[in-house]
């Protein structure tokens, strides 16, 4: 009996451990607050509403894509670089005028405009890593240019989606005491919310939708992606790019996406951008309908019908398997090849716009 009750309590154990861990990162998803809060039933019905894009209890793309397909690339050696990428201090302007636009990009995603007096904070991830947690996840391989003390006065922070690499927790929280707007895709309002964000700080959009804030008209435009911060609540926020016009420059940013109609779609109803900043990296064969193809990017460039281009979500983050400098390297010699007018500053490098066509050194050779 003994023997028997040593091997019952030997099964017990064997079965109670993962039962245990089930539950734990049950309770991680729910209650750790970087996670973010679900948008409720009510706010499902009302999205269904508001956009076709939802229904089925979860937002699509205008044609359903396969988030993984085919074979993935194998692992590169030279998935980050051996050295930390230095940045540059920033230049911003003390004093802008009506008619300024400069860019500066701070990593990955993360860039600030000045366009005219009005300062716009595009996904700002400033943290070591893009998770959840501090301890674990892609780990930074870039300087941080700018902290956000450092930066101006911020009148509007644009979320594209919810991602780690894309919104991020503590980012969110040093930006909170501000006085800044966020515009957000719907759904994300909720993780806003949550994280202490006033409503009357928060415009929440679908897809075409447009506000007003300082004289700069945002536009949510479409992107073909999905979200989830939580792997059991997939697509539960929407997704997409922005499209800016002070009247002075216009600026579209595309967010994450694989390469569709969108991008053409765009420029015939918003008009052809000044400036777009368009994903180039983290790519592979099995997301291939979700995150472009360098040579994907410069044809959704002439797509728009942009004056300049200039490529983001590389330098900062690994979460592909290509090499780290794979991205620039296909962007750069596609332009080359088709003419395309490719913007390559370096992190923390502060492009004004009247000399934006100076800003086209091939600085990550000198990279190891």
């Amino acid at each position: 009996m003994k023997k028997v009750s040593k091997i019952l309590l030997i099964l017990l154990i064997i079965i109670a451990i993962p039962v245990l861990i089930l539950i734990a990162g049950l309770l991680f998803l729910h209650f750790y607050p970087s996670i973010g809060a679900h948008p409720s039933s009510a706010e499902k019905d009302a999205y269904e509403e508001r956009t076709s894009a939802f229904h089925d209890g979860s937002f699509h793309n205008v044609h359903e894509s396969a988030l993984m397909s085919g074979e993935s690339y194998a692992s590169d050696p030279r998935r980050v670089p051996e050295q930390i990428i230095p940045a540059d201090k920033p230049e911003l302007l003390t004093a802008p005028e009506e008619n300024d636009l400069t860019y500066t990009w701070l990593g990955h995603s993360s860039f600030l405009i000045q366009a005219g007096k009005t300062c716009i904070l595009a996904d700002p991830v400033l943290s070591q890593r893009s998770s959840p947690v501090g301890f674990a996840g892609p780990e930074r391989f870039s300087e941080i240019p700018l902290t956000t003390d450092e930066m101006p006065d911020i009148d509007i922070v644009l979320i594209s989606h919810d991602h780690y690499d894309h919104l991020d927790y503590q980012t969110i929280l040093e930006l909170k005491s501000g006085s800044c707007q966020f515009v957000v895709p719907l759904g994300v309002d909720t993780i806003l919310r949550g994280w202490g964000i006033g409503d009357d700080r928060i415009t929440a959009l679908a897809w075409w939708e447009k506000t007003d804030i300082n004289g700069m008209t945002i536009t949510l435009t479409p992107s073909q992606h999905f979200t989830g911060r939580d792997p059991f609540m997939r697509n539960s926020t929407l997704w997409g790019g922005y499209y800016l016009d002070n009247g002075y420059h216009k600026v579209y940013y595309t967010g994450d996406g694989g390469y569709c109609e969108a991008f053409r779609e765009v420029g015939d109803r918003l008009g052809a951008p000044d400036v777009m900043i368009a994903e180039c990296g983290q790519y592979d064969p099995s997301w291939a309908s979700v995150h472009m193809f360098p040579e994907e990017t410069v044809q959704a460039y002439f797509d728009a019908g942009a004056t300049y281009l200039i490529p983001v979500h590389w330098g900062t983050f690994c979460i592909c398997n290509h090499a780290w400098d794979d991205s620039i390297i296909r962007v750069k010699n596609e332009s080359d090849k088709t003419g395309a007018a490719l913007i390559t500053p370096r992190i923390g490098q502060t492009v004004n716009y009247p000399d934006i066509e100076s800003y086209t050194e091939n600085w990550w050779e000198d990279i190891k």
